[in-house]
C-alpha cells in the first residue's frame, strides 16, 4: 500500500506541474471580445476574439474562407493577433478589448487590429468597437479587471522632419474617460506623455499633442480625429522635438515646420525611417510597408518601470529574450525530470521489494521537488544576489 501511495504522488505530481507548461495551448483564457455590425449587404455579423494568458488570441474565422457563406473571402491583416494581444493587455492586471476595422468591398473583407488611414480605405469600411468585455472566471479569480475602448481613431500623418519618413498617431478613449495615443497602433501611452525614439544612430525624436488638438479630437464622447494635423518642429542637442496642433499659432514653439513643406503631413507615403535610400528595411523600389516601418522604429515606453541592461523579454534580439526563451524550457523539463526519473527509482524499488532503496527515492524525491520550486525562483534569486552587491536597479524585470 506504501508503495502504491507513492507511485500515486509521482503520478499526480506530473499532472500538476508538467502539463500546464508543455504547451502554449494550456493558456487561460482572460477575456471575450464581442464585434458587432451590418454590412453593406444588410447581414448581421457577430465576431468574437478570445484572449488568453499565454499571448495567444482565437480568431472568429480562418483567413481565406467564406465566413458567413456571402460569396467573398474573408481575412485578417498581417500580425492581427500580435498586434490585438499588445493592445488589449493593458498592464499585468488590466485588460481590453480595442477597436477593430473592418474594411470589405464585392470580393473581400479584410480586418485589421487598429483604424486605417481615412484616404486608404477601399469599399466599405467599419470602425467597430466591442461590447463590454466579458472577464473569464479565471480572469476574474485572478484579479484581473476590464477597461472598455469606447473609439479608435487616426487622422494625417506626420513627417520627420525633413525626412522621407512619417507616422500615423492614433487616439483612443475609454468608457472611464482615460486618453491614450500612440504613434504606431501598437504601444499606447497617456495623452499627457510624451513618445520619444530614435530614428538612427544619430537622430532621436520627441513628439507630443498640446491642449488644441486634444480638445479637438476628444470634443465630444467619442473621440474623433481631424485629416490635417499641423506638426511644429524645434531642433535640440540630438534630433527634433514634435509638437502636434490644429495649427501653427497654437504651438509653444515652431522654428522649422515650414521648411519641408510636411507641416501638414508626410506627402511621402512610399518612405522608410532613416535617410532616404539607406536601404533601411526597403525593397528595390525604396517603398516599406508600414509594419517595416515599425520594426525600425525603437521600441519607446516599454515596461515604462523597467531599466534593465539585458534588455527587453519582448525584443528578440535582446539578452533578457533569450534568458526568457532558456526559462522557459528549463520550467518544462525540471518538472519532466522529476517525475521520469522518480518513477523510475520508485519501479526499482517496487520490483526490488527493498526498502533501502525506497526510502533513498523518497530522499531523492524530496531534493528533487525543492530543486524544481526553485527554478521559479531563478529571476528573484538573481534580483536579491543583484541588490547584495549594491546594484539596486532592477536589472531583470520581465524576466518570469
Amino acid at each position: 500500500m506504501k508503495h502504491f501511495k507513492f507511485s500515486l504522488f509521482i503520478f499526480v505530481f506530473g499532472i500538476v506541474l508538467f502539463i500546464p507548461y508543455n504547451t502554449n495551448a494550456l493558456g487561460n483564457k482572460v477575456v471575450n471580445c464581442n464585434y458587432q455590425f451590418t454590412n453593406q449587404n444588410d447581414q448581421d455579423i457577430e465576431l468574437t476574439y478570445e484572449v488568453y494568458s499565454d499571448g495567444s488570441v482565437s480568431l472568429p474565422f480562418a483567413d481565406a474562407s467564406s465566413y458567413v457563406n456571402d460569396g467573398r473571402t474573408w481575412y485578417h491583416s498581417d500580425g492581427f493577433s500580435n498586434t490585438f494581444y499588445n493592445i488589449a493587455k493593458l498592464n499585468s492586471s488590466t485588460i481590453t478589448c480595442p477597436s477593430i476595422y473592418v474594411q470589405e468591398d464585392d470580393s473581400s473583407v479584410t480586418i485589421y487590429p487598429n483604424p486605417l488611414y481615412k484616404d486608404s480605405c477601399t469599399g466599405k469600411c467599419y470602425n467597430i468597437s466591442a461590447a463590454t468585455p466579458k472577464l473569464s472566471s479565471w480572469a476574474t479569480d485572478t484579479g484581473i479587471e476590464a477597461k472598455r475602448v469606447i473609439s479608435t481613431c487616426t487622422g494625417s500623418s506626420m513627417g520627420f522632419y525633413n525626412r522621407q519618413s512619417y507616422i500615423f498617431p492614433y487616439f483612443r478613449m475609454f468608457s472611464d474617460g482615460t486618453k491614450e495615443w500612440s504613434i504606431d497602433g501598437n504601444t499606447y501611452v497617456p495623452v499627457t506623455d510624451a513618445i520619444t525614439g530614435r530614428i538612427n544612430a544619430s537622430e532621436t525624436f520627441s513628439i507630443t499633442v498640446n491642449d488644441s488638438l486634444l480638445n479637438s479630437i476628444y470634443s465630444s464622447s467619442r473621440p474623433s480625429c481631424p485629416t490635417r494635423i499641423y506638426r511644429c518642429v524645434t531642433e535640440t542637442e540630438n534630433g527634433y522635438s514634435y509638437e502636434l496642433s490644429t495649427s501653427p499659432n497654437q504651438c509653444s514653439g515652431d522654428e522649422l515646420s515650414t521648411n519641408d513643406s510636411q507641416e501638414y503631413g508626410s506627402n511621402y507615403y512610399n518612405a522608410a525611417y532613416g535617410d532616404p535610400g539607406d536601404g533601411s528595411a526597403s525593397s528595390e523600389d525604396g517603398s516599406v510597408s508600414i509594419d517595416d516601418l515599425r520594426e525600425e522604429l525603437e521600441v519607446y515606453n516599454q515596461d515604462a518601470d523597467c531599466n534593465s541592461i539585458l534588455g527587453s523579454t519582448e525584443d528578440e534580439n535582446s539578452v533578457a529574450w533569450l534568458l526568457q526563451q532558456l526559462l522557459n524550457y528549463i520550467k518544462i523539463l525540471g518538472p519532466m525530470l522529476v517525475v521520469i526519473l522518480s518513477s523510475m527509482d520508485f519501479a526499482k524499488a517496487i520490483i526490488a521489494s527493498d526498502d533501502e532503496n525506497m526510502k533513498k527515492a523518497e530522499k531523492k524525491l524530496m531534493i528533487r521537488l525543492v530543486l524544481a520550486v526553485a527554478l521559479f525562483l531563478i529571476p528573484t534569486l538573481v534580483s536579491v544576489l543583484l541588490n547584495v552587491f549594491g546594484i539596486t536597479t532592477n536589472q531583470i524585470c520581465g524576466l518570469q
